[in-house]
């Protein structure tokens, strides 16, 4: 039961947002237009903001732990191939899917997985999550420019290398990355007047992203995706995490490093994907329904996963 309220405790707040958003904007107290701006803000601006500040401060330098860094990198790489190999094969349009495997890959890493490991090994769980940060994130970001350029449906991001390098290196969360790690390697601190405004900005970006989320919402529109919804939402909270957590066991990781691994393989779709999508010329209209499906299923998936790795003595 502890688990399920901690889980519980962990998504609920993420999904009252969420509902919070498509409430106000069904009583008309925003309109289409303000978040068709709100959504570039958060891009551009926020969500830069957020990850320069969360490495910065996270950031130890400490990559002693090898084994836990490629057991995450290659666990995605190898979900990324099987997801582009079988995705398209039964979904036609582009746009869905890098939508898709998007969702099915990146999972909410940074929002959700910090608490989470947080909850369960403390002190302990951040200085292996602060760790993975500044790779995994990269990695998601380089990862998801090159999936949705490849998916746009829209004429500014052709294939090219040199497109694609363009893509990476102007993406503002893979710069926001970058100026974070550079800040945690020299240590910088920051004057006192410069970080209160800079912590306060980056502190209200997650809510109000989930804000902007729950107001693009719409009903109607999920009945056109259902099916592929749920598929992916099956992915990333069933497959995916029994799947890969099997084999990390097998493999030997227990406890503090299985705890992080389960908060990379197992928490719900990526907001700042869904974000990507939309901003990338894919459809962030069923990237959106994902992140918010997979968002509402993950606190009972996530508790039964967590519940029977510690009653078999994994966790």
């Amino acid at each position: 039961m502890n688990s399920f309220l901690f889980s519980f405790n962990v998504v609920a707040p993420l999904f009252i947002i969420m509902a919070i958003g498509y409430v106000v904007r069904k009583i008309r107290l925003v309109s289409e237009d303000f978040l068709t701006h709100l959504n570039k803000l958060i891009f551009r601006f926020f969500l830069p903001l957020m990850l320069f500040q969360d490495i910065r401060i996270s950031y130890q330098g400490d990559f002693s732990n090898t084994k836990l860094i490629f057991a995450s990198l290659i666990g995605i790489s190898v979900i990324i191939l099987v997801s582009f190999l079988i995705v398209p094969c039964l979904v036609k349009r582009n746009g869905q899917r890098g939508s898709m495997i998007q969702g099915i890959y990146r999972s909410n890493f940074l929002i959700y997985g910090l608490p989470l490991a947080t909850g369960m090994y403390g002190d302990q769980a951040v200085s292996a999550i602060s760790m993975l940060m500044g790779i995994m994130i990269p990695f998601f970001n380089v990862a998801a420019v090159i999936l949705l350029s490849f998916y746009s449906e829209t004429g500014t991001h052709k294939i090219t290398v040199k497109q694609l390098l363009y893509d990476i290196a102007s993406n503002p969360l893979i710069i926001g990355t970058f100026f974070g790690l550079l800040a945690g390697m020299l240590h910088l601190n920051l004057p006192r007047f410069v970080d209160i405004p800079i912590a306060q900005l980056a502190g209200i970006t997650a809510p109000l992203a989930l804000f902007m989320m729950g107001g693009e919402f719409k009903f109607h529109s999920l009945h056109n995706n259902l099916m592929k919804v749920i598929a992916v939402t099956i992915a990333r909270l069933i497959i995916v995490p029994v799947v890969a957590l099997s084999i990390f066991i097998y493999a030997g990781f227990r406890n503090v490093d299985l705890a992080v691994l389960l908060c990379i393989f197992a928490t719900p779709a990526a907001m700042a994907g869904y974000i990507m999508a939309k901003n990338m010329g894919n459809d962030g209209e069923l990237a959106s329904q994902i992140v918010v499906l997979t968002t509402a299923c993950s606190c009972i998936t996530i508790f039964f996963l967590i519940y029977f790795l510690r009653a078999w003595g994994y966790l």
